[in-house]
């Protein structure tokens, strides 16, 4: 029975190590996989990881390129009001409540970009280059083309 119980235990220890390793968010393209893109909760999800990988975007370049880091925060923040928006519109919610619940969204978001970005740092000294962060940018960029 002992050894049952280490076994369960030292398993269990193995599978939260490597769940600290994960990226934190999924892809974009992961999860955009099989979802209905006219469904109000998945574009307002959406423009919420979008707002959050700009904000990041906006934070690495800031030293480099004040420039481009000031057009990334403006898209950041057009993409969060229009969740908040839609948000508005398709769950009935107040204007302060969903500008507070995005807010906190982008928050959390924009922190997973964060750790993954330095582990990303660490394996091939790019923020982006070779991970889910730079698949997300084109995604991204794509909401942004016409405006």
């Amino acid at each position: 029975m002992k050894k049952i119980e280490l076994t369960l235990i030292i398993t269990s220890i193995l599978f939260l190590m490597n769940s600290a390793k994960a990226d934190l968010n999924t892809s974009l393209k992961n999860y955009l996989d099989g979802k209905d893109l006219e469904k109000g909760s998945t574009q307002i999800y959406l423009l919420k990881r979008c707002s959050s990988v700009y904000a990041y975007a906006s934070g690495i370049v800031l030293k480099s390129d004040a420039v481009s880091s000031k057009n990334f925060i403006e898209i950041s923040n057009n993409l969060l009001f229009k969740a908040v928006e839609l948000k508005v519109i398709e769950e009935e919610k107040k204007l302060e409540d969903a500008q507070k619940e995005a807010e906190k969204n982008r928050k959390e978001l924009f922190s997973n970009y964060i750790s993954d970005g330095k582990k990303n740092w660490e394996k091939n000294k790019s923020h982006f280059k070779g991970s889910y962060i730079a698949e997300d940018m084109v995604i991204c960029s794509k909401l942004t083309e016409d405006n």
